[in-house]
């Protein structure tokens, strides 16, 4: 596996092109805006096999706290490749970018139900949760979020002062826990409405943590959300 940095139009066609594969829509990132954010000091970059573009993800400039830092807004993988080692691939290459540019941190967002994904971010990237954000984008019309609210966390993966970028480790003991369902995404094609009923009691659940008094820890061995006071 082979990744690079995005460096010309033709580049930014080809991540395009995984992105639309990967989220099952025409323009879900529209070639003008990486082109654009790149321009402006982002940042983006391709995974390839065998002459072939399996993954690639894209972020921009962010300011947090007076910090500046990159925020990954997308990484995407083919589902031939999901367990190939790609994604880690990807964010490892983006972290050591955004040292090499003297930034404080990488951010991003992810659905708190995915609990593939929340053990990628946490344990395997350690990744922090920061805050929750109830239906964050609003609508989406792809072929992986369609009909479903988008409750997402947003996650900090600290850069500076660090020469490798950091890993997680489950979490033995928790005061507290925000589960999570084995496998949302097949229950969402199965079972729409117990799916619903997920987000109802997880968007409870977080709300308590971020009411000032608790915050997220990590991930336990189970795969629910570890919560201590602050």
């Amino acid at each position: 596996m082979r990744v690079t940095t995005v460096a010309s139009r033709a580049d930014c066609e080809a991540a395009g092109a995984l992105f639309d594969r990967v989220w099952g829509m025409s323009a879900m990132v529209p070639i003008e805006t990486i082109i654009a954010t790149l321009h402006a000091g982002g940042h983006a970059s391709l995974a390839e096999v065998d002459g072939a573009i399996v993954g690639a993800t894209w972020g921009f400039l962010a300011r947090h706290e007076g910090r500046l830092g990159l925020h990954s807004h997308v990484t995407g993988v083919l589902a031939t490749h999901a367990s190939a080692g790609v994604g880690l691939a990807l964010k490892h290459h983006q972290w050591q970018w955004a040292s090499k540019q003297g930034l404080d941190f990488v951010t991003w967002t992810f659905d708190p139900l995915v609990r593939r994904n929340a053990y990628f971010n946490l344990v395997k990237l350690g990744a922090v949760v920061t805050e929750y954000h109830e239906d964050f984008y609003g609508v989406i019309n792809d072929g992986l979020n369609r009909g479903e609210r988008t409750d997402r966390v947003f996650v900090m993966w600290p850069v500076v002062d660090r020469q490798v970028p950091p890993n997680g480790t489950v979490v033995p003991t928790a005061e507290w826990t925000v589960a999570t369902p084995p496998d949302i995404e097949t229950l969402r094609r199965t079972d729409p409405q117990a799916a619903q009923v997920w987000r109802d009691r997880q968007r409870a659940d977080f709300r308590k943590v971020f009411d000032g008094s608790w915050r997220i820890a990590g991930l336990t061995s189970d795969g629910s959300y570890a919560v201590e006071g602050v």
